[in-house]
């Protein structure tokens, strides 16, 4: 099963764990691992570790009751994730073992990060993935921490027990063997600048194209051709690590709408359901054979649906600004966690979702589950006094009864609870709900905060403050708050919240950079116009296309920074580009227009004045004499039919004369012979695109 969490911290430099070291170690040098067992017995209930009463407990998930539980120094926020035999209570700083039939704490070990890792419990397992970070501890047997090559998405498990991970921003699917102390290679390959996510259709494993909205089955060590869900998903959807009944369960969750969707992968073509959830901030999306639950936070709700999309039971959930964890157990029920531990809800296989009282004397007299026999008393001082005593403190059946302890005097308070962060534009809104003030009033908070590049800072608030906005942060860079109160005796330890990234508002894109056009000059009738350019401030969103507009010829959507037009040489066009981006809700922004004139190249000239006398063709007309044509700036080499014209309305007409030009372009003709004293006389020349060219007038 797989753990699920909203948030991960930033991560620090790796210390390999103490205990995996020496299993790797042994395993590789002695040449052999220690065996398995043949047969795997399936975990019952759920561990968790509530860190306000510093107790691990069992919740036995048929009953809703607490069966189990006894005393262990943890820190705040910590997850358990547990074996056939073992359970390992999993911190920020600090990972240690229980034994799960005699409730004793073991070994600790230190974590490769401060991440809030992804527990993964399946054959093979228990895994704790810390996806910033890049590594998988493999807490069971043998034990490895195993380098990942780079951050990855979450991971998913198939029935076998490998576990499969998506190398994010470099498009390549990985996976783990069962029992594997390192990664069996990176066979299939995803698009690299694609969002994506993995998840376990029919038992095997697909990966979900977020850009495209297709599912690709990935059979062996190829990526299926893939099918159309037939909805349009944002790039920050989230699908359930596995399907329902055939129903794959999407998470759309947009700024305004969030969606949950369900894909019917059995028909040809997909079939879905989409449920409306309105505004809120989800965690899940968590499949069962035929329940999905989702969390809202915002409004502080459970939610239980059918694979066909009906509501099947809501429920309060009372931290609404702390990180919940919907934990899968083998037992066909889903747990739901507060980030302190505090409280945790069951839903049944059938959606019914129950509240459980972690206050409740457990079921069983021994405080063990599944035990068969009752605890014996322990004598006085003995290591079981002080796990009874804790056990009365949370409500936890006793063998024996004891007379009241003397008042407990004052301490330093808890760690507040629900300690989460929303990121602005250069800060982040952190809140909390009220520390316990462990019988001294709470007289300041302070938050503190370490961004991944090293900046550090902290601020104290008042005692009564559930909330303070931290300024001053750079945009693009992950930040991990932690809240801390003090008291009167002191200040007690803080609680964390994962990494947040402080980002300008998304906004239209500004315009593109450096727009040219480039073209030969001496190209005609038409030619062709290159139009370069750069890739502007995208403002937070998404490139999606350039939109290309030129005058009078029209417009063209363009993916890359470069578009070519066919233009007439004559043809004066002005460009204009503007970059269209898609913000993380979907929706597409058309950004501000970049603008370039095409000029047209220069008309060519004829240049007409009165040439030399003749008499041919005027007989004994007077003042006769040739019209003397100069042409220049016409295409090189090539023919063109000149003709004169007059004004005087006698219907002079003449079929003109055929020029060819020289090599650059230009040429003198003494031509049509010409008599009328007082009268205007021009020539003209068509060129081919049909664009009139006509000379200067003369008086004759």
């Amino acid at each position: 099963m797989i753990r699920k969490h909203a948030a991960a911290r930033a991560s620090q430099p790796f210390v390999l764990l103490a205990v995996v070291c020496a299993a790797v170690v042994v395993a590789v040098v002695g040449g052999v691992t220690p065996p398995l067992s043949a047969a795997r017995f399936a975990n019952t209930g759920h561990w968790m570790y509530n860190s306000v009463l510093g107790m691990v407990f069992h919740v036995d998930g048929a009953t809703a009751n607490v069966d189990a539980g006894f005393p262990m120094d943890a820190e705040v926020g910590s997850q358990v994730l547990q074996s056939d035999t073992s359970g390992w209570v999993v911190g920020p700083n600090r990972i240690t073992e229980f034994d799960k039939e005699s409730q004793s704490q073991q070994q600790s070990a230190k974590p490769p990060s401060d991440e809030i890792p992804v527990g993964i419990e399946v054959v093979g397992g228990p895994y704790a993935v810390y996806r910033d970070t890049g590594r998988i501890v493999r807490l069971g047997d043998p034990a490895a921490s195993i380098p990942t090559g780079g951050p990855i998405g979450t991971p998913v498990a198939t029935p076998d027990g490998t576990l499969w991970f998506h190398r994010t921003g470099k498009g390549q699917i990985c996976r783990l063997a069962k029992d594997g102390i390192e990664v069996s290679g990176c066979p299939v390959a995803a698009p690299p600048d694609h969002a994506g996510a993995l998840t376990v259709v029919d038992g095997r494993p697909a990966f979900i194209d977020l850009f495209t909205s297709r599912l690709h089955t990935i059979d062996g060590d190829t990526l299926g051709e893939g099918v159309e869900l037939g909805v349009a998903l944002s790039p920050n959807s989230r699908p359930a690590v596995q399907d329902a009944d055939g129903r794959l369960a999407i998470l759309d969750q947009g700024s305004t709408q969030s969606s949950l969707i369900l894909v019917d992968t059995r028909t040809s073509p997909v079939e879905s359901v989409t449920v409306a959830l309105g505004t809120g901030d989800y965690d899940g999306p968590v499949s069962t054979r035929e329940v999905v639950t989702l969390v809202d936070r915002r409004n502080g709700t459970v939610l239980t649906y059918g694979v066909d999309g009906r509501r099947k039971d809501e429920k309060p959930f009372r931290d609404k600004a702390g990180e919940s964890r919907l934990v899968l157990g083998e037992d066909e029920r889903v747990y739901v966690e507060d980030s302190t531990g505090t409280q945790v809800l069951v839903v049944a296989e059938d959606g019914s979702v129950t509240d459980v009282d972690l206050t409740r004397r457990a079921a069983t007299p021994t405080g063990k589950p599944d035990s068969p026999s009752a605890e014996q008393p322990g004598r006085a001082g003995d290591p079981g006094d002080e796990s009874r005593r804790a056990q009365r403190s949370a409500g936890l059946p006793t063998p024996t009864t004891r007379a009241q302890p003397p008042p407990v005097p004052p301490s330093r308070p808890g760690a507040p609870v629900g300690v989460a962060a929303r990121p602005g534009d250069g800060s982040a809104d952190v809140t909390w709900g009220a520390a316990p003030d462990n019988r001294a009033p709470i007289t300041s908070y302070v938050v503190s905060w370490r961004g991944s590049n090293g900046q550090t800072g902290s601020v104290p608030v008042g005692g009564g403050a559930g909330g303070h906005r931290v300024s001053g942060l750079t945009n693009g860079v992950s930040y991990t708050f932690t809240v801390a109160a003090t008291n009167q005796v002191g200040t007690g330890p803080g609680a964390s919240t994962g990494p947040v990234t402080p980002n300008a508002p998304v906004s239209p894109a500004a315009a593109p950079v450096n727009l040219r056009p480039s073209y030969d000059a001496n190209a005609r009738p038409a030619r062709d116009v290159t139009l370069t350019w750069a890739q502007p401030a995208l403002n937070g969103g998404t490139l999606v296309h350039y939109e290309v507009t030129a005058t009078g010829l029209g417009t063209q959507q363009v993916t890359g920074t470069r578009v070519v037009w066919q233009v007439r040489a004559s043809q004066a066009v002005t460009f204009t580009v503007a970059a269209v981006t898609r913000a993380p809700n979907g929706q597409l922004l058309t950004g501000a227009p970049a603008s370039a004139t095409h000029e047209p190249a220069p008309l060519p000239r004829l240049t007409l004045s009165k040439g030399a006398p003749t008499e041919e063709s005027c007989g004994e007309k007077p003042d006769c004499a040739w019209m003397h044509v100069v042409l220049t700036g016409f295409d090189p080499r090539t023919a063109y039919l000149v003709k004169p014209y007059n004004n005087a309305g006698d219907g002079y007409t003449n079929p003109g004369h055929t020029v060819t030009t020289d090599a650059n372009g230009n040429e003198t003709i003494d031509q049509f012979a010409y008599t009328g004293p007082g009268e205007t006389v021009w020539v003209e020349v068509v060129l081919p695109d049909g664009t009139p060219i006509r000379s200067n007038t003369v008086v004759w």
